[in-house]
């Protein structure tokens, strides 16, 4: 067995000698903490053997830098203390900075502090450290050399063996010029609402005078005329509402006119509605709890009405549609299920966003563009409330509305 005599090992500086210096873990492989000898530092140890296993090591480390320089997205890994351990070429590329700059340097410290926002110091601070995984976090960022940016941020956390400390990796994904197209889009939308209302109001109020001229004249056939096209300007006027809904959304313009109600009654009248003027499904409405919200009560009509023209609209084979409110907590809890073509499983996180229709919606030719079920999130989010779904594909879908109670002595026993 060889012994080392007179040589000492190659190590990197460390203020405790108990702990592994905080280097990167490519430091480490290339450094290679051997003995300038090669000889064995711990009798019994083969040093070819390790300087073998470092060499494997350094080439898996190399061939992973090569695969995240070659993503087209901006990425950064942070230490525990928000410090920048190591970055790709996209995110130098992205923002303007040489790893000289960035390696070892406070985040907040970057592009002369302008990462330094609280909107960013929510995610890192306060978000990250108490999960592993966070998806789609907008942030907007103006940088003194870019100019004002929009970015998603993914984010994980992990935990780095090498040093037994913990990392977290960012990634980038810049949506300044999506933003701007929405923005484009939804203005537009406004415009165009706004000066079709006029023309509508008009048509509609010809076509009321209309339909009293021919019930005098008793004129059938042009009753039957004046009925189809009053449908199809009821289909517009919906049409524009929404889009008009979509734009004051988008630009937090939609105001709630609140005011107590009962909550029993307005499903009830919306449900007899419904049955009215459905002669296929038979709608059950079972109330376990008679709530008071304090609440827009034409918006929150609008989500019962949604829900339950969507459980129609999608059960084209089933006439049963069950309704359901009941207390949980502080809360009123109203779920509207159906029995039809239900949700596939990987479409169920996308139901509630803008202009968005599964597949199997779209096979069946139902109509609709996608928006109902968004601004019905919207007005359920803006009333600090909740909505979620559970769906089985071919089984049908049980939608759930979950909404603060107006509490008084009555309901608070």
């Amino acid at each position: 067995m060889k012994k080392t005599k007179g040589t000492s090992p190659k190590i990197l500086p460390s203020s405790n000698q108990h702990e592994m210096p905080h280097a990167s873990v490519k430091e480490a492989v290339q450094k290679r903490i051997i003995p300038s000898d090669h000889s064995s530092v711990i009798p019994g140890l083969d040093m070819n053997e390790i300087i073998h296993s470092l060499d494997l090591l350094r080439y898996a480390l190399d061939y992973s830098e090569a695969i995240v320089d070659t993503v087209r997205l901006p990425l950064i890994v942070l230490n525990k203390k928000l410090e920048i351990l190591t970055a790709n070429r996209s995110f130098y590329d992205t923002f303007k900075l040489t790893p000289r700059a960035t390696e070892n340097k406070l985040i907040y410290k970057l592009n002369d502090g302008a990462w330094n926002i609280p909107r960013l110091k929510v995610l890192l601070e306060k978000i990250l450290p108490k999960n592993t995984v966070f998806d789609n976090y907008e942030v907007e960022i103006d940088f003194p050399n870019i100019g004002l940016r929009t970015f998603l941020l993914n984010a994980r956390r992990t935990y780095r063996q090498v040093n037994n400390t913990e990392a977290m990796l960012l990634a980038f994904e810049d949506i300044t010029n999506r933003k701007q197209v929405e923005k484009q889009k939804d203005d537009f939308i406004g415009i165009v609402s706004h000066e079709l209302k006029t023309p509508l109001t008009s048509v509609k109020l010809y076509s009321q005078i209309l339909a009293k001229y021919l019930n005098q004249n008793k004129d059938e056939k042009g009753k039957l005329y004046l009925s189809k096209m009053t449908d199809q300007m009821e289909r517009l006027i919906e049409l524009m509402a929404s889009f008009e809904n979509v734009y004051k959304i988008q630009n937090g313009k939609l105001i709630l006119n609140k005011k107590i109600f009962n909550v029993d009654e307005l499903i009830k009248e919306v449900v007899s509605d419904f049955q009215f003027t459905t002669k296929l499904h038979r709608i059950k409405y079972n109330n376990q709890f008679k709530a008071t919200i304090y609440a827009d009560k034409a918006r929150i009509t609008q989500v019962i009405v949604n829900l339950i023209s969507n459980a129609i609209k999608y059960s084209p084979g089933v006439n049963k549609i069950n309704i359901l409110s009941l207390r949980k907590d502080n809360n009123l809890v109203i779920s509207v299920e159906d029995f039809g073509m239900g949700i596939p499983k990987i479409e169920e996180g996308k139901i509630f966003e803008r202009f968005f229709r599964a597949k199997g919606k779209k096979d069946n030719n139902i109509e609709g563009l996608g928006l109902g079920l968004y601004i019905t999130y919207e007005i359920i989010i803006q009333h600090k409330g909740k909505i979620w779904v559970e769906s089985i594909e071919g089984k049908g879908s049980k939608f759930y509305v979950s909404l603060p109670l107006h509490l008084n002595k009555k309901t608070a026993n």
